[in-house]
């Protein structure tokens, strides 16, 4: 599947998530709030992370490989060590969040009302990891359609199920509602894996490869440090905004971010299910300066409409998805579309890190940029109010841009000597 088709689906996608994204976000800000937001990202926040390390934070490395590898052989070889990885991490997780429910609940909600959400995760983690890993297998194997249906079905369902239990149950209806909704996408995932003929118990009993075990934990070793310290590093700036502002405007940042991951989100998937896959099975530099291109030809100027419509648009918006009580936000608007677009900008590059496997580099620059990040956040808050997120968030994407174009500058400017991406 070309750019442009993938683009398709996951505008369609998009599209659909953005639907059901307006109609739960409304009914989030009616039944639980701007404070009550913030803590529902704060969860959504740790909910990412334990997401990520139950499956062993593989999730690339599946799709990279499968991709990669030509034979049929070596791709079940991938998915077996994959489901064998995945099932072993998520029971041990499991274990762990409910023997830590009370302290994950200080450290969420700064109490212990929610610990009982932490024992229902802790029992349902096993879905997670199992819907991460089939994500990488389909996205190995290119089955978009596939991938994006299993997403736009998966929203339909986030959507009633907020409808109906925050209604009744309030905060802790949202957040039972982040959790239950993987298992309604687990057995939409079980219908395409049996479709496909992807999975059989014989994988079960292949015997492990070392080799293959140290080439994912170099994928595992990104994915752990990406979920570690970006959700950690937007904990820490809501925190100081509930500590140095208000609960309000905690929401409004929250609020603004919701927004700004939603309309991007047709960009980010479109890097994720074609980028990756397709950047990982090219060797020939001229080739990867071609996909790269082709990504500012199409992928970058969607999201810079995207971001212009979404700052004219900026009222209707917030009443649209919040309440009136959420009007101050419009303010965050203007750097958070700026930082999008830089952000973009500068993922089109960043993904060859992923793709080739980059490890060092990638933990590096993803550790620093979270903490320049948090560091840029706090100066500004201090100097302009809560609204100098934004202008941290833009600043670290432009310096974080400037990064990716000095060390890939030998992709992107042709050379006599193009060969193989070293």
């Amino acid at each position: 599947m070309n750019l442009f088709k993938t683009s398709f689906w996951a505008a369609l996608s998009s599209v659909i998530k953005m639907l059901a994204g307006i109609v739960t976000s409304k009914i989030m800000a009616i039944y639980i709030g701007p404070a009550g937001i913030a803590l529902l990202g704060n969860f959504n926040n740790i909910v990412g992370i334990l997401t990520t390390f139950s499956n062993g934070a593989i999730s690339s490395g599946i799709t990279k490989y499968i991709s990669q590898y030509e034979s049929e052989e070596e791709k079940r070889s991938i998915v077996s060590h994959a489901l064998k990885i995945t099932l072993v991490c998520s029971v041990l997780l499991g274990v762990v969040v409910v023997a830590l429910k009370d302290v994950l609940s200080k450290m969420t909600f700064g109490n212990t009302e929610y610990s009982n959400v932490f024992v229902i995760l802790g029992v349902t983690v096993v879905f997670f990891g199992l819907n991460a890993t089939i994500t990488g297998v389909l996205n190995g194997y290119t089955y978009i359609k596939e991938l994006i249906l299993t997403g736009i079905l998966g929203s339909i369902l986030s959507m009633l199920l907020a409808y109906f239990i925050t209604i009744r149950f309030g905060l802790f209806g949202a957040l039972v509602n982040a959790i239950i909704a993987q298992i309604f996408i687990f057995a939409i995932n079980v219908f395409f894996v049996n479709k496909l003929k992807l999975f059989n118990r014989q994988m079960l009993r292949e015997k492990l490869d070392r080799l293959l075990l140290v080439d994912l934990l170099k994928f595992a070793l990104m994915s752990i440090v990406s979920a570690l310290v970006v959700p950690v590093s937007t904990l820490v700036i809501r925190k100081y905004v509930f500590d140095n502002f208000s609960g309000n405007e905690a929401g409004y940042v929250q609020g603004i971010w919701s927004i700004s991951n939603t309309y991007l989100s047709v960009v980010t998937t479109t890097l994720s299910i074609y980028y990756l896959p397709t950047l990982s099975g090219i060797q020939d530099r001229a080739k990867l300066r071609a996909e790269i291109k082709n990504g500012y030809k199409f992928i970058l100027p969607l999201a810079v409409l995207a971001g212009v419509m979404i700052f004219i648009f900026r009222d209707l918006i917030i009443n649209i998805l919040y309440t009136p009580e959420f009007l101050p936000m419009r303010e965050y608007f203007t750097f958070q579309i700026i930082g999008d677009g830089l952000k973009i900008a500068s993922w089109i590059l960043a993904y060859l890190m992923v793709a080739k496997a980059m490890t060092r580099l990638f933990i590096v620059t993803e550790v620093i940029f979270s903490l320049t990040y948090v560091l840029f956040s706090v100066v500004f808050m201090n100097l302009f109010g809560s609204v100098g997120v934004t202008y941290g968030y833009a600043l670290n994407y432009f310096l974080y841009l400037i990064l990716m174009l000095f060390l890939f500058r030998k992709i992107l400017l042709p050379n006599r000597k193009d060969t193989e991406f070293q």
